[in-house]
């Protein structure tokens, strides 16, 4: 009976797969005119409008020297250590599991958990102190917005800061890993799980979209609800630009596009894409029925987003990244990783 089990399961991951692979040939055909084909002169395709703004220029002399002194601005704070903050508004089931996992083993290089408590009516909970040393603190923040998460907090004591959501988290036996490969990689990038793509439509408008299940395409975004960003970006993002103002005002507007703004920062200052980093074991993302991201029209809500962004800076940031980083031999991607499991 065991066995029957087994094989059952085995046949099950096996159809799966041959699915998914399916919808990866249909999702990927047809190559899409990507941001990189843009910036490189690449022909468009038949029928397409060109965009009606340039790529940004990456060698920059000011965005340069305004990147250089975002980072000696915040030299004083720890290199070697990194803080955790969790974004949570009424989901307490999912906040709990969460903070518990986090918890759960030492993370050598975790310094602090801090909360955004966006349950604005409710009593914000106490700092506590994990069994591994690790403080957990809760903000309440001023007002009901996603640019609270990005607040560059004063109290902040490490350079490094992963931002993340209630409902998603790496593993901590991957945490340090990932860590690690953002120090090392990553400091000049937003660095993170969960990677988007932009694409041309053929009026010449960006397009936010899912990537290819393929994995061969080149990814332009990594998502902030799991994603290290250096403090300087945070801090820029909460500058006086004018343009940085235009979009503080549609993420509030929308209440959406927090994370597209501060990949369009990172990438704007630095010249430099996105990097995905996975650890030995796919990261956990609960996605509960209840969010932002379940709401209608939300992806096309980005797409303008996208647009709105590369018009306020009157150039597209946004650069393709093809490369990533993954701990160990082994590609982790979920179906794999059960396959395995199956076989061990």
């Amino acid at each position: 009976m065991r066995l029957f089990k087994r094989t059952g399961l085995i046949a099950a991951v096996a159809v799966i797969a041959a699915l998914l692979l399916v919808l990866s040939s249909t999702s990927s055909s047809g190559k899409a005119y990507k941001l990189n084909d843009y910036r490189n002169g690449a022909k468009l395709p038949q029928g397409h409008k060109s965009p009606k703004l340039p790529a940004c220029i990456n060698n920059n002399s000011t965005q340069a020297e305004t990147w250089a002194s975002l980072k000696s601005k915040h030299a004083h704070l720890m290199a070697d250590k990194f803080t955790i903050v969790v974004s949570t508004f009424h989901r307490p089931k999912e906040l709990k599991r969460t903070l518990d996992t986090l918890s759960s083993l030492p993370v050598p290089s975790l310094h602090e958990i801090v909360v955004i408590w966006n349950n604005f009516d409710d009593e914000t909970p106490a700092t506590y102190t994990t069994q591994h040393g690790v403080r957990v603190r809760y903000r309440k923040p001023t007002r009901d917005s996603l640019n609270e998460k990005l607040w560059p907090d004063p109290t902040y004591e490490t350079q490094g800061i992963l931002l993340s959501d209630d409902d998603v988290y790496y593993r901590p036996h991957d945490l340090e890993f990932v860590f690690q490969s953002w120090r090392k990689f990553g400091q000049e990038r937003m660095t993170g799980a969960l990677s988007r793509c932009t694409k041309l439509n053929r009026d010449g408008t960006w397009k936010y979209d899912f990537c290819a299940l393929t994995g061969e395409e080149p990814y332009s975004l990594v998502l902030t609800n799991l994603a290290f960003t250096h403090i300087g970006f945070l801090d820029y993002y909460f500058s006086e630009d004018p343009v940085i103002k235009k979009i503080w005002k549609s993420v509030d507007k929308r209440f959406n596009c927090e994370d597209i703004a501060l990949n369009f920062v990172s990438s704007f200052l630095t010249g430099a894409g996105p990097l995905l980093v996975r650890g030995q074991d796919q990261y956990v993302n609960v996605n509960p029925s209840v969010g932002i991201s379940q709401q209608s029209g939300h992806l096309d809500q980005r797409s303008e987003c996208i647009n709105e962004f590369a018009e306020a800076f009157q150039c597209m940031p946004l650069m393709d990244e093809e490369a990533r980083i993954e701990r160990g031999h082994r590609h982790n991607r979920w179906y794999k990783t059960l396959w395995d499991r199956l076989l061990n």
